[in-house]
């Protein structure tokens, strides 16, 4: 799986609170970080995630523009809805390693 299908997978998986699906697109040494979390190692994002997901009944990432310069690092301009009507611009940078996992993502809000 090429890096923009796997960004497709992640923001699908995010949407369902899909943990299990973003666990293994996440490499061990993954690192998350945003306005409020900065989360590093697996099982801290996927806590991170987990913390996430728990504290709303849905969540919904659309992604709107994604911008590259290589194949393993990708800024993806996106909308969050959260519970059906709280918006969020965001922009994500998201790196990935040599093996096609997620290796650090790292959220702005705009």
């Amino acid at each position: 799986m090429n890096p923009r299908e796997t960004l497709s997978r992640y923001f699908h998986a995010f949407s369902n609170k899909d943990l299990d699906t973003l666990t293994s697109m996440f490499a061990e040494e993954v690192s998350l970080v945003d306005w409020n979390i900065s989360a590093h190692g697996k099982a801290a994002v996927c806590e991170a995630n987990r913390g996430i997901f728990k504290s709303v009944q849905t969540i919904t990432a659309t992604p709107v523009h994604t911008f590259s310069n290589s194949d393993r690092a990708f800024a993806v301009e996106i909308v969050i809805l959260v519970n059906g009507s709280e918006r969020l611009d965001v922009i994500d940078v998201i790196k990935f390693n040599e093996q096609g996992l997620i290796q650090q993502i790292e959220a702005f809000k705009k």
